[in-house]
């Protein structure tokens, strides 16, 4: 059998479905020369396209919500140019010695290289009794490894579809986006070695990252995203409909909100993510500490930029206005 005389144009994107219904291509796309034996292709070209109507003399713009992951770039770029002090912020949050983690005693969140022998040794001890809840939590751990799995267990929660709901799902990737900027820039800054470096008696479930261990990613970004889902859902006093979520003023420094912190399932789900990381034997509680501290920054300081505020361009959606569009039950 001959071959088949076309021009193939393959389109590979091929996304799995998501739990919430993310739309997914399961085949390669073919474009053949159908179309121009279907189109009068006879001048003028003006016919191939549509007038220019209205004074401006423009054609409308490209949609307002494209790929979620790349369109965060732009609010990363809004955030890094309104808010120049953010690395020396993000690291004095790190190190800030009223940092709480999850409701717990306080830790002092020291990264890993500069802890006394005595403050490294409590640490190993809090990982291995973490260690005794790797089976009970072995499908989680291994599910939320990577960014897409732990990302899902928000979209899961609150029942968010890239589909029926492209703002708040924006506000997702844009989270992760600008936590894993200045993540990986205080990682570097610090340099801090994994729990595996120092101690023998750790063998995580995992292969650790090959970055420096403080703050975790992991933290950072799960509560990033979970104060801007919870705050775009409440008014200036911090009031919500979010079930069961109860959240202090998001004008709040960020000494005030480790001293009362928020709670709800969102803040839990971040703890629970943050968590399955010292379980897994990858993290230090110290750098979970840190994570949530940085986080808390970046919200504090993204209430200033194009996420919070409103737009500079048509083009460039205000993201808060959009989830509180989308998820009206919730709104105050």
């Amino acid at each position: 059998m001959p071959p088949l005389d076309m021009n193939m144009n393959m389109n590979m994107n091929m996304a799995l479905p998501s739990p919430v219904g993310a739309f997914a291509r399961f085949r390669p796309r073919y474009n053949s020369d159908l179309e121009s034996l279907l189109v009068d292709t006879t001048p003028p070209s003006t016919k191939l396209v549509p007038p220019i109507s209205g004074a401006a003399q423009n054609y409308p713009s490209f949609h307002p919500y494209w790929d979620a992951e790349l369109q965060s770039y732009m609010y990363l770029a809004d955030y890094i140019t309104k808010t120049a002090s953010w690395r020396t912020d993000c690291s004095n949050a790190a190190l800030n010695p009223n940092a709480t983690w999850g409701g717990k005693a306080t830790i002092p969140p020291t990264p890993s290289k500069d802890m006394t022998q005595g403050q490294l040794g409590g640490e190993v001890l809090q990982i291995l009794q973490f260690a005794l809840e790797r089976d009970d939590r072995f499908a989680e751990v291994i599910d939320q490894d990577d960014a897409d799995g732990a990302i899902n267990y928000w979209l899961g929660m609150l029942k968010i579809s890239p589909a029926r709901h492209p703002g708040t799902y924006l506000m997702v990737q844009v989270a992760r986006r600008i936590g894993e900027h200045v993540v990986m820039c205080l990682k570097g800054d610090f340099h801090s070695p994994r729990p595996s470096q120092l101690s023998p008696a750790i063998t995580p479930m995992i292969d650790p990252p090959a970055t420096p261990t403080f703050p975790a990613g992991h933290a950072v970004q799960s509560y990033l995203i979970s104060y801007l889902l919870a705050y775009s859902l409440a008014d200036a006093l911090g009031n919500t409909n979010l079930p069961q979520h109860m959240l202090p003023a998001p004008t709040s420094t960020l000494v005030q909100f480790l001293a009362n912190a928020p709670t709800g399932a969102l803040f839990d789900l971040a703890d629970r993510v943050s968590e399955n990381r010292i379980v897994a034997g990858v993290h230090f509680p110290t750098d979970i500490a840190a994570g949530q501290a940085v986080a808390i920054q970046i919200f504090i300081g993204l209430q200033n930029t194009i996420v919070w505020t409103g737009p500079a361009q048509p083009w460039l959606p205000c993201l808060r206005d959009a989830v509180r569009t989308e998820f009206p039950q919730y709104t105050k």
